[in-house]
């Protein structure tokens, strides 16, 4: 049965190669990316572009920046590549690559760990490999493609750590959270389940306490010297400027529908940000159509939000700053404010952000990824310098630039991640765990904490959309499958148990004189 049996007792490296079943999936996989990826540049012969996030980051690779408003991982990526070639066609080929190298690491390990049934794992082979959302997700010019793959990494290598654990996979595996915590500010969380994992690994003090630190170090010389390159330029201490304007935005979205709080009740260093926003929140309620009924980004980036009205309100007097600098000074105060706003009104913001929130965890909006470009058929400056096009064009083979494979997921999302939730659910409450063997409880229960915990992140940090739900709709696929497979397997156990007790047969009568 599913989980209760060991694959091989060969090396996992050895495995790999050896094991025919492995040779034919691993080809089946090439054609199936070769295949997909081909008719995806058939039909978009250039990256899809999202304005402002992909300027963003040619702009900073462009001046080698150490600090921008997103963080700064992929756009010293950019300008790695960009010692090599310009080639946006090798750019994409090459993030492809390496998410697809993640996907194909990350299966060949719970296959080999988990031991599924070889049908079983050519379904789930053919979902993971097949699905369209990662050569889209690759030919964008964007950090998500990159923090998927480091994500894949990262959690294949904690599913390692907890069955197999060695000096030189922990020594890797500190690198790979630098790596992540770089790229996307999700990973902020990473760390600390790495740390708790290799705590918990047998392995000697001294090897344990060698990777605590190496990721501490690692991640505290990375914000230190974030740190140092904000107070430089901006004469402020702080890790994410992005940070501080959303913890504000996320905020708005529960005053906006709260009483208002009077600016004489407010604290001091707030009054004149309280009194504007007062003001634009009643200006709001006189609309038929509002525009913050659906949370998103209207209070981080609109230029009518109350934020950006402060913003431009305290830099009216100064044309020579440059306008992240402008930005990322106001990063403290508003996140100071956003906390706030939040300890005084914290139903109202559990109410009009975090349930909205969590709906749109389950049924994702795709916006950037159901529209090629945004619908825009030409692209910035930046980006006919950076690749050195001849003009800013961005033809397709397409007339519609609605990307419609898109538009099915949101709705597929809305039955995969309540029917996964409601496996796991029926897995636990069945003692699941306790009839695995010891590998398999490891495995899944990693998966598990670590599903939960990025569920509550995701939903308390920034909306949520389809393009930052390809991590763990990558890992759930596979194990949702394994869990589903398991309680049928179990049901079918159970059924022929009780048919098996309700056969009676009769003992023999033997008559004595």
């Amino acid at each position: 049965m599913l989980f209760q049996h060991f694959i091989t007792s060969l090396p996992f490296k050895q495995w790999c190669f050896h094991d025919q079943e492995n040779k034919r999936l691993l080809w089946f996989s090439f054609a199936v990316m070769i295949i997909s990826f081909g008719w995806l540049k058939y039909l978009y012969p250039f990256p899809n572009f999202m304005p402002p996030d992909s300027h963003s980051y040619l702009n900073a690779a462009q001046e080698n920046d150490f600090i921008n408003i997103w963080p700064i991982g992929y756009s010293k990526f950019l300008r790695l590549v960009s010692v090599f070639t310009t080639s946006h066609l090798i750019l994409v080929i090459l993030q492809y690559f390496l998410l697809m190298a993640s996907i194909l690491y990350f299966l060949s390990t719970i296959r080999y760990l988990l031991s599924p049934s070889k049908w079983l794992f050519r379904i789930v082979c053919l979902l993971s490999i097949g699905n369209p959302l990662l050569p889209h997700i690759a030919n964008f010019v964007s950090s998500d493609c990159l923090f998927v793959t480091l994500s894949l990494i990262w959690f294949t290598q904690l599913c390692w750590l907890l069955c197999q654990p060695t000096l030189n996979l922990i020594l890797i595996h500190a690198i790979i959270v630098l790596l992540s915590f770089m790229v996307r500010f999700t990973a902020i969380w990473y760390p600390v389940i790495s740390i708790g994992i290799i705590v918990f690994t047998h392995l000697p003090n001294k090897i344990k306490w060698l990777g605590v630190g190496c990721i501490t170090c690692y991640i505290l010389a990375f914000i230190g010297r974030t740190q140092y390159e904000y107070k430089i330029r901006t004469n402020t201490i702080q890790y994410a400027a992005f940070g501080g304007w959303q913890i504000a935005a996320n905020a708005l979205y529960g005053y906006a529908n709260a009483r208002p709080i009077d600016p004489e009740n407010v604290p001091h260093p707030f009054r004149m940000l309280h009194s504007l926003v007062n003001h634009h929140m009643d200006s709001l309620s006189k609309l038929t159509v509002r525009p913050d009924e659906e949370i998103g980004v209207y209070y981080q980036w609109d230029f009518s939000s109350p934020l950006r009205v402060y913003n431009k309100e305290q830099w009216k007097n100064d044309k020579n700053t440059p306008f992240f600098i402008q930005w990322a000074s106001m990063a403290p105060f508003y996140a100071s404010y956003g906390r706030w706003l939040i300890t005084k009104y914290p139903w109202p913001f559990i109410r009009h952000y975090v349930w909205p929130n969590l709906i749109r965890y389950y049924v994702p909006p795709s916006y950037f990824m159901g529209r090629y470009n945004i619908g825009n058929r030409n692209v910035d400056a930046i980006v006919v310098s950076w690749f050195k096009w001849q003009n800013d064009q961005l033809p397709t083979r397409t007339k519609d630039r609605n990307i419609r494979t898109m538009d099915i997921f949101p709705n597929l999302l809305a039955i995969i991640n309540p029917v996964f939730l409601l496996c796991s659910l029926i897995f636990i409450g069945s003692a699941g765990l306790k009839k695995c063997n010891p590998t398999s409880k490891r495995v899944i229960t990693c998966m598990l904490l670590i599903w939960f915990t990025n569920t509550i992140f995701s939903i308390l940090s920034a909306p949520i959309e389809l393009r930052y739900q390809i991590f763990p709709i990558a890992v759930t696929l596979p194990f949702g499958s394994f869990l589903f497979s398991w309680i049928i397997q179990s049901l079918k156990t159970v059924s022929k148990s009780k048919e098996s007790q309700s056969i009676h047969i009769p003992e023999p009568v033997i008559k004595t004189n």
